[in-house]
């Protein structure tokens, strides 16, 4: 048997088969659902853009998932995005009454969303042929019912419209497909053991007496040295030391500030820090975070009813090899950068000298 001869029976055989499941679907009756995977480990992509020209891209690498190819992505947020792509259902198609409305709405709020697989071109009695990275789904994802437990949906190249919803689940489904880059990315900053912290530099650019540097000597011990003077072997508060860089286990940062215009950004850049952390570990690896004040929007005064000139409860933070402004709350932030005085032992901020250890 020649090739052209098992050419055109492996495309007969894959005519006959769609044919089958075409005539199926029609026997049936039932509402064909092109909006479902049944099999979301092949995902490799989400792309999704709105109608404001928002878009991110959701992207997996070693089985993790990636913002815009760079950040690493809330895992959580994308499992249920999977498991909503996985599970989702059509209630009923769009009613004629509601059918214009919809698609005006559509037209302003609505969310482009394209799924890409490590999918075959076609598989012939369970072997998948020319298997690589392609486009296999795109979908818009409309605002909710006026019940506000359905979604409306319509797939490309498709003028139907659908209700469609989750089993389950009492509500709708357009904020799981965010096409807003703050609402993917992982907000960690710091996720380090102690053990592999080997130094740590916090600096107080307006209190340069309270700035220091921790190094590790093995074994969890440590120098303390001020920066100010350069002197080692502070005699320290051993708890307090090790509360501090236990702290770095968890470290995540509160909002992400995508809107802030460039020049107060650049601003912000070239202006001094209140405070700047840095923490090498032992891959050699820094990693550098400054600190600003934030200005009192809200006005909050003190206990003497004056107002504060600065945010009490956050701060802005610049991070390293991040292109973005970020909120930092000073109750998250505090435990890795106590001043001085405090590891030293102080009760009262500030209240003896440093004692040096002979």
């Amino acid at each position: 048997m020649n090739k052209k001869t098992i050419y055109i029976l492996i495309f007969s055989l894959i005519a006959i088969t769609i044919a089958i499941i075409s005539i199926n679907n029609k026997k049936s009756g039932t509402i064909s659902n092109d909006f479902i995977l049944y099999d979301t480990s092949n995902v490799v992509q989400i792309f999704m853009v709105n109608k404001q020209n928002q878009q991110v891209s959701l992207d997996k690498k070693n089985n993790i998932w990636y913002v815009d190819d760079n950040n690493t992505a809330v895992g959580e947020n994308v499992d249920i995005l999977l498991k909503t792509l996985m599970y989702i259902e059509i209630k009923n198609p769009v009613s004629i009454a509601a059918r214009s409305s919809y698609i005006s709405k559509m037209a302003t709020n609505s969310t482009k969303v394209e799924i890409y697989e490590n999918s075959p071109l076609f598989t012939l009695l369970g072997i998948d042929f020319f298997k690589s990275n392609r486009k296999t789904k795109v979908f818009y994802v409309g605002p909710p019912t006026r019940n506000y437990k359905g979604t409306v949906m319509k797939m490309e190249d498709s003028d139907d419209l659908y209700v469609t919803y989750l089993p389950g689940f009492n509500g709708y489904l357009s904020e799981r497909f965010s096409a807003n880059y703050g609402d993917w990315l992982n907000h960690n900053v710091f996720e380090l053991p102690i053990k592999s912290i080997i130094n740590l530099s916090v600096e107080y650019h307006n209190q340069p007496e309270q700035s220091y540097t921790i190094n590790s000597i093995g074994n969890r011990n440590y120098d303390l040295t001020a920066i100010s003077n350069n002197q080692k072997a502070l005699k320290y508060d051993t708890i307090r030391v090790l509360e501090e860089l236990a702290a770095f286990r968890n470290i995540n940062f509160e909002t992400l500030l995508d809107d802030i215009p460039q020049h107060r950004f650049d601003s912000l850049k070239t202006s001094t820090p209140y405070i700047t952390i840095s923490v090498t570990n032992v891959a050699q690896q820094t990693k550098t975070v400054k600190l600003y004040r934030r200005p009192n929007y809200t006005n909050k005064p003190d206990f003497n009813g004056d107002i504060i000139s600065y945010d009490v409860d956050r701060m802005y933070a610049l991070i390293d090899g991040f292109d973005y402004i970020v909120t930092a709350q000073y109750f998250v932030f505090d435990n890795i950068s106590r001043p001085l005085d405090y590891l030293l032992g102080n009760n009262i901020y500030g209240e003896r000298s440093l004692e040096l250890l002979q």
